[in-house]
């Protein structure tokens, strides 16, 4: 992990770097839901996100607690009237990297992916929901695509690099923009960069044939081992 991942977009000062400390912090569906909530809604109270996500107040102020003690988020005094007490989300975004295989908090980190990947799929899910609904000229601007395409390790980190690059300029332009008058709301974007399923097999099977040289499982018929599921724990993997 590190301070500053170097990559298109990010900012010190307005994201933050999950660490094997802060991941344990927000690893939890609840909070994550909450940390979302008060980035794009604004500030909230314990009542009102407990009435937004179905939860107890009680639940909510608990684990708004923990996100505070961790420094994701803090409280918003002169918002509050009385005993009200607003929160407000102190980073605009998260960045994360997954740790290494031996790291400890492993587990953990694929813990949080999947709540986020929930998260999101949750999201589409309700947005295609919504989506009868919407001017047909905000229908025509969402869409959703599924392309594969055959790249190296160095240029799937370059391919990803690049998008969020595209995605990053979009976002400062709509900063620079806001109160222009245009008719403007929040969209969604999502891509994901993996594998396909079933491959790692006949990958691992081509390293160990370039190290041990000829006649080894490089000797198949090209594309075996990589036409289905593998059958093994790799078929869990997206």
């Amino acid at each position: 992990m590190t301070d500053d991942p170097h990559k298109p977009g990010y900012d010190a000062a307005q994201d933050v770097v999950l660490d094997a400390r802060t991941l344990r912090g927000v690893a939890h569906p609840l909070r994550l839901q909450l940390l979302s909530s008060l980035r794009h809604e604004g500030p909230q109270t314990a009542t009102q996100l407990a009435s937004r996500f179905g939860e107890s107040s009680a639940a909510t102020s608990y684990h708004l607690r923990a996100l505070a003690a961790h420094g994701f988020i803090t409280d918003a005094p002169e918002l509050g009237r009385g005993r009200e007490r607003f929160w407000r989300a102190v980073h605009r975004s998260t960045w994360f990297d997954t740790p290494d295989r031996d790291a400890p908090e492993r587990e953990l980190g694929e813990a949080f992916l999947r709540t986020v990947a929930r998260m999101s799929a949750e999201n589409v899910e309700r947005s295609i929901t919504e989506l009868t609904d919407w001017p047909q000229e905000w229908v025509r601007a969402s869409t959703m695509s599924d392309l594969t395409v055959s790249l190296s390790a160095a240029e799937a980190q370059q391919l990803a690099d690049d998008m969020m690059a595209l995605l990053f300029r979009y976002r400062d332009q709509a900063a620079d923009r806001a109160g222009d008058g245009s008719e403007r709301v929040a969209m969604t974007t999502q891509f994901q960069i993996f594998p396909r399923r079933g491959q790692l097999d006949a990958l691992l099977a081509a390293r160990a044939a370039s190290v041990d040289g000829p006649g080894t499982a490089a000797d198949e018929p090209p594309g075996t081992a990589a036409d289905g599921p593998s059958g093994t724990a790799d078929g869990d993997r997206p």
